[in-house]
């Protein structure tokens, strides 16, 4: 039995020739990331490569995966190299804003393989039953966190067995009827899975935050115990505040043998945050010491739960940069999505970073609940004070599912219901009676062009770290690849 475990195409050609760059799985804010087919951030694929690498290591089948994202494949080129697997049975994520295009393509993988499709993730485990009464292309969804999930679906299969009523987190077709287990519970170990799969899905192609590349994405944990109304890990994947951590000997295991593997330069830890708890925190950097692992990191922080003491041993362990969520300078809106930052605390966490050598990476977002023209230039001068090394500006979207999604219904803020247009590259889907869609658009151009050449002026003096990347994704992806990559990231800054 072939398990092909895929991202599926992330290259669209529109009928006008008009080329767009979609990310999918991996992406907490799936979206267009550029219009060329080559671009410059991908990224990594946990949960496949989790569920991947659990397969392999668990059962009988023979299991590869397929990244039609980092590949920069279209969905006809994706199609002939599904085709070339010859799956039984095809894993994938779905996603809101490519939704309508992937059904289409699963359905073409169906008529011309046989095979069955198991779909998950974010927008899989919100319309699971839907998805499968309306797809005949689909047999199962699985719901929330999956990496059991598919495998116990793989060992079901793999047994002839019809029935999968006793595998929970399953909506699945039987006799014609569309049925629904009850939810999984959260994984309680989380180092009782693999690492994961890095073969398939290769590891040093998937810029995030790298400044030495080959840079490896990891995670050590799971979870955060805020609350954002927009987060869809926290209200739909997890469906849960719960944080669970690794062991720090194992994450730091997992990094050795990234470092021996696949000659790793750096690690990004892409947890929701790293530095959560902090007796975790200080026994990763303790690993990491006693090992003797010498590779920088950068980590997916926060500015909320850290102090200096953390810090300071995150630097003395290798750590060199943090990315942190600011979203909004307004206290009122910072309460209204339940993100309990302190602004204070934020300048604090900045000035300690730059003491420690940690460079940082603050984040954005426009359009959320209160939001008006007098907090979005808050924020813009709030990101200039902070004097971040880099940062970066989105737009809120309130995808199906998550609380935000709710009360903008219930409000009537939602200017589009069409699942394409939630894209946080695209055009605003929530307007206010005093800040119109259209406005929050504008403010966020130009928000974008005073961060992108923030980042752009940054990549140029230091152009040692920059040509680390463009070598390695040219040792993968061949030198065209890497030039159409460079020339999105620098219209982003002037566009």
């Amino acid at each position: 039995m072939n398990v092909l475990f895929a991202n599926l195409a992330g290259v669209k050609v529109d009928p006008d020739g008009k080329v767009r760059h979609f990310i999918k799985a991996g992406s907490r804010w799936p979206m267009t990331i550029g219009y060329a087919k080559s671009v410059d951030y991908y990224p990594f694929p946990f949960w496949l490569a989790y569920a991947l690498a659990l397969c392999k290591r668990d059962t009988a089948a023979s299991c590869s995966g397929l990244d039609g994202v980092v590949m920069d494949l279209t969905d006809a080129e994706m199609l002939v190299a599904v085709r070339d697997r010859k799956p039984d049975l095809l894993v994938t994520e779905l996603a809101a804003l490519t939704l309508a295009d992937d059904l289409r393509f699963l359905a073409a993988v169906k008529e011309a393989t046989g095979c069955k499709v198991l779909i998950a993730g974010n927008h899989a485990t919100v319309a699971a039953a839907a998805l499968l009464e309306e797809n005949d292309c689909l047999d199962f969804a699985a719901m929330g966190e999956y990496e059991m999930t598919v495998k116990e679906v793989v060992d079901a299969l793999l047994a002839g067995r019809g029935d999968f009523a006793d595998i929970p987190g399953l909506v699945y077709r039987q006799d014609g009827e569309v049925l629904v287990t009850a939810r999984r519970e959260l994984l309680a170990d989380l180092d009782s899975l693999p690492f994961p799969d890095r073969e398939d899905f290769p590891a040093t192609i998937y810029p995030d935050f790298t400044l030495y590349s080959p840079c490896i994405n990891i995670l050590s944990s799971r979870g955060c115990p805020c609350g954002c109304v927009y987060c869809q890990e926290r209200h739909i994947m997890y469906a849960s505040p719960r944080y669970r951590a690794r062991d720090p000997e194992k994450v730091a295991e997992e990094m050795e043998y990234g470092v021996k593997r696949f000659g790793a330069k750096q690690f990004y830890f892409d947890d929701q945050s790293f530095v959560v708890k902090k007796a975790h925190v200080l026994g990763v950097c303790a690993a990491i010491k006693a090992r003797g692992l010498t590779v920088p990191w950068t980590v997916m922080g926060d500015a909320m739960f850290v102090d200096r003491e953390t810090l300071a041993a995150m630097a003395d362990a290798g750590c060199i940069g943090m990315k942190f969520g600011v979203e909004s300078a307004d206290p009122g809106i910072l309460k209204a999505i339940g993100k309990p930052l302190n602004l204070d605390k934020c300048r604090q966490v900045v000035g300690w970073c730059r003491e420690l050598g940690i460079r940082t990476h603050a984040t954005f977002c426009l359009g959320l609940p209160g939001e008006t023209e007098a907090t979005i230039r808050k924020s813009m001068a709030f990101m200039e004070e902070l004097d971040v090394d880099t940062a970066q500006v989105s737009k809120a979207v309130p995808y199906p599912g998550t609380p935000m999604y709710a009360w903008a219904s219930e409000h009537g803020y939602l200017v589009a219901r069409d699942l394409t247009s939630f894209d946080g590259m695209g055009a605003c889907v929530v307007g206010y009676p005093d800040l119109p869609a259209a406005e929050i658009d504008r403010w966020s151009g130009i928000f974008s062009r005073r961060v992108a050449r923030k980042k752009l002026l940054k990549y140029l003096s230091e152009p040692g770290q920059s040509l680390s990347i463009l070598i390695e994704m040219g040792r993968r992806k061949g030198v065209t690849s890497v030039l159409k990559s460079a020339w999105t990231f620098v219209m982003r800054a002037f566009r």
